[in-house]
């Protein structure tokens, strides 16, 4: 395995785990009778800004490797 695709799976994890984790709160809450609504904004919030950072990480750590390719 390379050192990109480590990368790119850890960057993948740590997107959607805890995404899935708040939305699976929110089914929890919904189904108790509660406000379901908070959780699936907030595992939105967290796909939209964590996956941006995970983009702006993977493609620094592409355009790294392939520089040294070029070497």
């Amino acid at each position: 395995m390379t050192r990109q695709t480590a990368i790119a799976r850890v960057l993948m994890v740590a997107v959607f785990a805890p995404s899935g984790g708040l939305s699976g709160k929110g089914v929890a809450e919904a189904a108790q009778g509660r406000e379901w609504w908070p959780w699936l904004v907030a595992a939105l919030v967290w796909l939209i800004v964590s996956g941006s950072i995970s983009m702006a990480v993977s493609n620094h750590a592409l355009e790294s490797g392939t520089d040294d390719e070029h070497r």
